[in-house]
């Protein structure tokens, strides 16, 4: 990054940048188009926030006369999605990914399953997702998955959408899984990239284009690094989209609020009905506020009412609301920092609440320590939960 000077002679200026971030933004948009990038901060060391007050500028954007016309381009794209409404996407709102609640033998609990599915719509979620990480699929087998999946779908009865996990590292699996799903009447798949071994580009571009070629489903990109060893590039997610109609959505599970920004710049401007869900609850009100759809948050196995009340108030236009309620349990992101998979930390949640009778996991998850339970109680305690 330069500081700034009078452009080149041969640089056109294409975007007044009101800040940092949403310089390195747009840089990162127009470089993801193959398009060289100047940033040329207007600020000077002690003076910034004094010097943007003034003249609403933070720096400007750069580009060689020659791409100019494309760079306004994508530049006007960015300021659509970002600065107007969004379209309400296809899938929107608040989805929880549903734990998989097993008896006391480690079985399919069907009764337990359907008890915990209607408590979720009664509290008013936009949606479901089955089998995903939370729903500890990877512990099941396909027979567990095929027959769970159904479970939801029948229990749901269409009130709302129902997403299914596909996620396996063979392909083969990912799509039979998918075809399943569109066989039952779900509404749409999620696909995780193979996370045996870190996939290169092409690989995810084959595992995730083979499952979209195989069903006529909403499918959604299922973009999940620390399992997968890799982030999905947002130049990866846009070519996705574009190849495949059905490519309709991703679930960011990244801590990453830059990432989440770029897709919905990138790709929303060109398909505004593409979903894009963050994974963790505290990135919500970031995500709506960017021009995102919602998310798809594990909290919300025990307390969808926290994150169906920021969303609605968002939705509704009162954005002090839905801040001050993002602001009440920030807290609660300290939940991820206990030492036990997330889905122990939800199922033992779940039953201190009361709202389970066990917080059996399958092996080899662990369970928490009783050092953990006492740190999970006060969390929740402090948060009002109990």
């Amino acid at each position: 990054m330069q500081h700034w000077l009078p452009p080149p002679a041969d640089y056109a200026r294409v975007h007044q940048a009101e800040s940092e971030s949403e310089a390195l933004l747009v840089q990162r948009i127009l470089q993801d188009a193959g398009i060289p990038v100047l940033v040329r901060s207007r600020q000077v060391p002690g003076y910034a926030e004094v010097i943007r007050g003034a003249i609403g500028v933070w720096g400007d954007i750069l580009v060689p006369k020659s791409y100019e016309p494309d760079a306004l381009q994508y530049v006007q794209n960015y300021l659509r999605v970002m600065k107007e409404p969004a379209p309400v996407s296809r899938l929107a709102g608040i989805v929880p990914p549903l734990v998989t609640l097993f008896d006391d033998h480690g079985r399919i609990d069907a009764a337990a399953n359907e008890k915990h599915i209607e408590f979720l719509i009664t509290r008013g979620v936009h949606g479901v997702f089955a089998l995903g990480s939370t729903g500890e699929a990877m512990h099941l087998s396909a027979d567990e998955r095929r027959e769970f999946a159904g479970l939801v779908v029948r229990q749901v009865k269409g009130r709302v959408p129902v997403l299914v996990g596909c996620l396996s590292t063979s392909t083969d699996e990912a799509e039979q899984l998918a075809r399943n799903a569109q066989e039952i009447g779900a509404d749409g798949v999620v696909v995780i990239p193979p996370y045996y071994w870190t996939p290169s580009d092409t690989a995810i571009e084959m595992h995730i284009g083979a499952v979209a070629r195989a069903v006529n489903l909403p499918v959604v990109i299922y973009n999940f690094p620390a399992v997968v060893g890799r982030i999905v590039p947002v130049a990866l997610v846009a070519r996705l989209s574009q190849a495949f109609p059905n490519v309709l959505g991703i679930k960011e599970t990244i801590d990453n609020v830059g990432h989440i920004h770029e897709v919905i710049a990138r790709v929303k401007a060109g398909k505004p009905e593409f979903s894009v869900l963050c994974g963790y609850e505290f990135h919500l009100l970031n995500t709506l506020l960017s021009g995102g759809d919602g998310a798809i948050p594990a909290i919300a196995n025990f307390a969808p009412q926290l994150p169906v009340a920021l969303y609605e108030a968002f939705r509704k236009g009162r954005i002090d609301d839905a801040a001050a309620q993002m602001r009440s349990r920030l807290e609660l992101a300290a939940l991820y920092q206990l030492d036990a998979p997330f889905f122990v930390v939800v199922k033992e949640a779940m039953t201190m609440l009361g709202l389970i009778a066990s917080p059996t996991v399958r092996e080899p998850a662990p369970p928490l320590t009783d050092d953990g339970r006492t740190r999970l109680r006060g969390l929740l305690t402090s948060a009002g939960l109990l």
